[in-house]
């Protein structure tokens, strides 16, 4: 029995891709046949990039979107290409599994898109519907309440249900009468050592740096970085929309894929960033870092960090604090709220699985 994936992963995005590579190394180590359905709503630029939904972005450079081709060409087992929803009717899984990161954005649900990711290609099919950690990525009201009765039909496609914000559950619980779990990133529930296969050797061993990774030029992020090499001496990794904002810049990674970026925040000694699984890596390595929240994403690493009790690593993008960046997490107390979390995680995706395990 065979299971299809749907979610992101053609996005030059680091975590739509990483997690697309996590739910499937997870899946197999549940003993699960699976693969990626390369969905694409519609066919690629002359660059070899789609549109993402998310204005803030840094519009990938072609060096860029080809590192990210090559990660999913060498990492991700996929389907035929699908573009857009004409031909989704002929799809023949034993189990459909939409997650995770969001899938179930606002900005995307008149698109065809929203066909795919609430599953209604798979609607009368006699197989499993699912999502994991499927996010809508939203808090605000209004917003939610437009969308609601949207959703409240289209979660009807759906045998079992989990969300990645916690702050969320109670938003979709009240649209369906199924039970709403609250389930992990799967980038999360994969350990430092899961990612040691694809690490390309782009750090020296030994090497200390500052990485930093940015979606927006934040005031707070960029104060604190150029703060926290002046006291430390420490050179500075970036990714960031404006480079010369950065002092002692060791070098600059916007051309970097998916398996650069885990590299980078796996070996750095500081990782400051406003990118929700550049924190989530930062845990992973144990590392020092601040998250900065930005318009219209707060939901996510907010809901994140207090769940592992890092609720003060969460920062405005107008502040700066060296001094706390420079004091030790305790990822004992961390890790013991994550192992508890990944419990019920991977109850759930095994109750919702048993029949293809």
């Amino acid at each position: 029995m065979k299971a299809g994936i749907l979610n992101v992963q053609w996005l030059s995005n680091y975590g739509s891709v990483l997690m697309a590579y996590a739910m499937q190394k997870y899946l197999d180590r549940l003993g699960i046949e699976n693969e990626i359905i390369d969905f694409r709503p519609h066919q690629p630029d002359e660059y070899g990039e789609i549109a993402s939904a998310h204005s803030d972005e840094k519009p990938a450079t072609h060096t860029k979107t080809a590192t990210f081709e090559r990660f999913r060409r060498q990492f991700l087992r996929k389907s035929a290409p699908l573009i857009g929803t004409g031909d989704a009717g002929n799809l023949t899984y034993d189990a459909y599994i939409v997650g995770s990161d969001t899938v179930w954005t606002p900005l995307r649900i008149h698109d065809v898109e929203a066909d795919m990711f609430y599953l209604d290609l798979a609607r009368g099919k006699e197989a499993l519907k699912m999502s994991w950690s499927a996010s809508v990525g939203a808090e605000d009201k209004a917003i939610l309440d437009e969308i609601s009765p949207i959703l409240e039909k289209r979660l009807e496609n759906f045998d079992y249900i989990s969300v990645r914000e916690r702050e969320t559950v109670r938003f979709i619980q009240s649209l369906t009468d199924k039970k709403v779990a609250h389930t992990m990133d799967p980038v999360l529930m994969l350990d430092k050592e899961d990612y040691s296969d694809i690490l390309p050797g782009v750090t020296t061993p030994g090497e200390k740096y500052i990485f930093v990774f940015l979606f927006n030029d934040l005031p707070g992020a960029l104060e604190t970085v150029n703060e926290l090499s002046r006291r430390t001496g420490l050179p500075v990794a970036a990714d960031v929309k404006s480079p010369g904002l950065v002092k002692n810049l060791l070098v600059n990674c916007e051309n970097d894929g998916p398996a650069e970026f885990v590299e980078r925040i796996l070996n750095a000694q500081y990782v400051i960033t406003d990118s929700y699984h550049g924190a989530i890596l930062s845990i992973l390595g144990k590392k020092s870092f601040f998250c900065y929240t930005r318009e219209g994403s707060g939901i996510r690493a907010r809901n994140l960090l207090e769940d592992l009790g890092l609720s003060d690593r969460f920062l405005p993008e107008d502040r700066s604090d060296v001094d706390l960046l420079l004091t030790e997490i305790d990822y004992d107390a961390v890790y013991e709220k994550r192992a508890k979390w990944i419990a019920r995680s991977e109850e759930y995706l095994k109750n919702a699985l048993r029949k293809l395990m």
